[in-house]
């Protein structure tokens, strides 16, 4: 069987799928064994040395409670919003959210003005 080369998409996807699971704090081996590759195999995504396999990447996204299309973002980008354009984007977001959706975005914003700040060094 012939062995696809990884594209400039499956280095992006590879460096969301780090920076999610960092961000939920596991290791590749704790993703890897949930997921049922090797610990190896996962790096090799994340680094971008392999093409990745869809039903590995769906493992993935379930094992990191992360909606699919999170991963693909950074391959699918447009150009750079306008202010105007991403506040309308967030308004029609925002009406969609129930309160307990709302209240997890104010975190996630405090959180991210926190990291920021801290960055900073304020």
């Amino acid at each position: 069987m012939a062995q696809l080369n990884p594209s400039k998409a499956d280095h992006l996807i590879g460096k969301r799928i780090q920076m999610r699971r960092k961000e939920v704090g596991l290791t590749a081996d704790q993703l890897s064994e949930k997921i049922g590759i090797s610990q190896q195999q996962l790096l090799r995504y994340e680094r971008g040395d392999n093409k990745i396999n869809i039903s590995h990447l769906m493992l993935i996204a379930q094992a990191l409670e992360t909606p699919l299309n999170w991963f693909f973002l950074d391959c699918c980008s447009k150009a750079t919003l306008t202010n105007d354009e991403l506040k309308a984007r967030y308004d029609y977001h925002w009406q969609q959210f129930d309160h307990q959706q709302r209240q997890a975005v104010v975190n996630f914003l405090d959180l991210l003005s926190a990291s920021y700040q801290k960055q900073q060094g304020k």
